[in-house]
């Protein structure tokens, strides 16, 4: 078979280019998903942190059932104030002063009425021996399964019943939160130790997972261009026409710079977006990203693309139509994702096994690399990174010759889609 010409592959990647970007779908695809992704974050952050505060504003009388009789000169009142438990919201809180009343009850019988009648919020049961044990009952009217914030000024009100009458205000204020103000360092990438505050962990996790996802959808959307491209040739019949004047080798070389093409506009209609996003933050905590970094993401868009670009080629080219090709290809796509479903192993041992390894095998190396590279304390060793690019170009090598061989017999084939020992068999055919 001879090599296909570059001039006849570059024309039908221009046709291929200019007719994907020219898409309406194409336009929604690139403004669309990151102004998904920020309403889904604006929706999601806000909301959270106001629904951790109101847990604290509902909780206005609390029930208290002291069997110990260690409580009974505590304070009849909790105040809690708002800006203190504002924790991780990202923006600060204004100071309000939240006044919870506490009760007393003879019985838990009494306090329970009062619970389902609505006259309290709350009742906590103090065991006798409560100093031994510290077996705690706490009741609600309702859970929140996201939130625990009303369980701080609970705990606060216990450690001033318990110490109220031998320590100042400002030690039994230190006592009840022995840990407010202090600030945490670990070592970073360069071997220096960095602050980790509320806005540095935000970033921690963002910029591992933004980087990710952006490769992770770059290099699906591109493989769905190319499974959706030969797909509706095929059935469409326009594939017999374009054999006339191209071979099967120019047409894949040129679907594959094409539609790749494509996708690296998405990649770049993306930064354009994320980056003035991101650039505050990395500005405020004084984070750069390595070039080597980008090299990277560079190289494994590239080879991911074209491993997962060359098999959707494939099955495009074997199936009998569209729908039929999606089904197949819906499991390859999931394979790309499958390091997010293990992001927080990934992002919390980086240089673990489980990382490691899905850094490693082809099909989850792009996202899962760019997982470890961009953690906060990662350190990837050259030769991983080499070993993984290595295997992945291999991968894709490999899926390139399949994908020509299935390519070239399969765009003619109607109406029966092969087998996969009948795919097999035209693989491994020269």
């Amino acid at each position: 078979m001879s090599l296909p010409s570059l001039r006849t592959a570059l024309i039908v990647a221009r046709r291929e280019y200019l007719s994907t970007v020219r898409r309406k779908a194409f336009l929604f695809t690139a403004i669309g998903t990151p102004a998904y992704f920020a309403l889904v974050m604006f929706m999601s952050i806000g909301p959270n942190a106001q629904e951790r505060l109101s847990v604290i504003k509902e909780l206005k009388v609390l029930g208290v059932v002291d069997s110990s009789g260690l409580f009974q000169s505590a304070p009849r009142e909790i105040a809690t104030d708002l800006a203190q438990e504002s924790v991780k919201i990202g923006a600060p809180t204004p100071s309000q002063i939240i006044h919870t009343e506490v009760r007393d009850f003879a019985d838990f019988g009494s306090a329970e009425r009062a619970l389902k009648s609505g006259e309290i919020s709350q009742v906590l049961v103090i065991p006798a021996d409560y100093l031994e044990r510290g077996a705690l009952r706490r009741y609600a009217r309702s859970f929140n399964m996201f939130s625990s914030a009303d369980q701080r000024p609970v705990s606060a009100w216990l450690v001033r019943g318990l110490v109220g009458g031998q320590l100042a205000p400002s030690q039994i204020e230190r006592v009840a939160r022995p840990t407010k103000g202090m600030d945490f360092y670990a070592i970073n990438k360069q071997g220096e130790f960095e602050l980790k505050d509320d806005k540095r962990e935000v970033l921690d996790f963002l910029l591992p997972f933004a980087f990710a996802m952006l490769l992770g959808l770059s290099i699906t959307v591109g493989g769905q261009y190319l499974l959706q491209g030969v797909s509706e040739e095929k059935e469409s019949r326009i594939l017999e026409s374009l054999l006339c004047n191209v071979t099967p080798g120019e047409l894949l070389a040129g679907k594959l710079i094409g539609l790749g093409s494509a996708g690296l506009t998405l990649v770049a209609i993306w930064l354009g977006f994320a980056i003035p996003a991101l650039s505050g933050g990395l500005l405020a905590t004084g984070v750069t990203i390595p070039p080597g970094i980008m090299l990277a993401a560079v190289a494994y868009f590239l080879f991911g693309y074209l491993f997962y670009g060359s098999i959707m080629t494939g099955i495009g080219s074997m199936a009998s139509n569209m729908r039929e090709a999606q089904q197949f290809a819906v499991w390859l796509s999931f394979l790309n994702f499958v390091p997010f479903i293990m992001m927080t192993i990934i992002l919390g041992k980086p240089d673990g096994p489980v990382a490691t390894t899905m850094s490693l095998i082809p099909p989850t190396a792009p996202v899962a690399m760019m997982l470890r590279l961009m953690a906060p304390t990662s350190s990837v060793p050259l030769w991983q990174i080499a070993l993984s690019l290595g295997l992945l170009i291999g991968a894709a090598w490999l899926a390139l010759i399949a994908s020509a061989r299935v390519f070239r017999v399969g765009l003619l084939l109607y109406g029966k889609t092969p087998s996969l020992p009948e795919i097999l068999r035209v693989a491994r055919q020269r």
